[in-house]
């Protein structure tokens, strides 16, 4: 799929997420949300403490079985989600809950000065943890109107 149709894919996925998220709302409580938050920002902290094993590990099953390693899983961080692995800063924005799934965004500032989005995906585990299901990034261009 060429580059700009996945773009606008994403971003009309990430739009339906938002409206149809609220009628699904009371599937994960207020404290959810928060917990997820510290799920991401342990995740980060953990990539800056060189805490490969602790990041790996808020990785949902499905993730940890499809890299098996830690350091397959830190080889995809590194070449793919740069600006997560290092940022110099990073701040939550939107999150909204869609049939017991939270898609939390993060806008998040490279060394370089240059600002990303990313969506992250979580699902609350048996065991009542929180775990990442998957993370959309790209440039941020801005808040939509």
């Amino acid at each position: 799929m060429p580059y700009r149709v996945w773009k606008v894919f994403v971003a009309a996925l990430f739009v339906l997420a938002m409206s149809v998220g609220y009628a699904n709302a009371e599937d994960v409580a207020i404290g959810d949300v928060a917990a997820v938050k510290d799920v991401i920002s342990d995740q980060i902290s953990a990539f800056r403490e060189t805490d490969y094993d602790r990041a790996f590990s808020h990785a949902a099953p499905t993730i940890r079985n499809s890299f098996q390693t830690t350091e397959r899983f830190m080889a995809m961080v590194r070449g793919g989600y740069a600006p997560l692995y290092d940022p110099d800063f990073y701040n939550f924005g939107r999150n909204t809950i869609i049939n017991g799934e939270v898609y939390q965004e993060v806008i998040a500032t490279d060394r370089n000065g240059k600002q990303w989005q990313a969506v992250y995906t979580l699902k609350q585990q048996q065991d009542g943890s929180w775990k990442i299901t998957g993370v959309k990034m790209e440039p941020y261009s801005g808040a939509s109107t």
